[in-house]
């Protein structure tokens, strides 16, 4: 790349190009501690199916394929038998906002926790 900015330039008297890098670094998460948190509510029925409900808000992000994923991973069971709940306060309580790139983080490893409790 720098040859041909190098080869652009000397074929040209007053329009150049330059090559510029800039590293940027940026945190996810909320810097308020309670506010890094998840919850997720799972349920196993017996004809082998899972109602999984979690805080998050999905926006297209793929937040309930992923916490689906996460749940029929930690039972051994196929994605078609794991169902996820419209997001509610009256089943996961004390909800933080889906923002900050944490959603898949949170409420993945909430979902992951309650699964392990259930099979504990």
């Amino acid at each position: 790349l720098n040859a041909q900015v190098k080869e652009f330039n000397s074929k040209n008297k007053w329009l150049k190009r330059g090559l510029c890098l800039l590293p940027t670094k940026f945190g996810i998460a909320f810097t308020a501690k309670f506010m890094n948190q998840g919850g997720a509510l799972v349920h196993v029925y017996t004809d082998g199916t899972v109602l999984v409900s979690h805080g998050g808000t999905e926006m297209g992000q793929g937040l309930h394929t992923k916490v689906c994923q996460v749940a029929a991973q930690a039972f051994g069971i196929p994605i078609d038998d794991v169902y996820v709940n419209d997001s509610s306060t009256d089943k996961v309580a004390n909800t933080i906002p889906t923002a900050a790139s944490m959603s898949t983080d949170m409420y993945g490893m909430a979902t992951l926790d309650a699964c392990r409790q259930i099979l504990a």
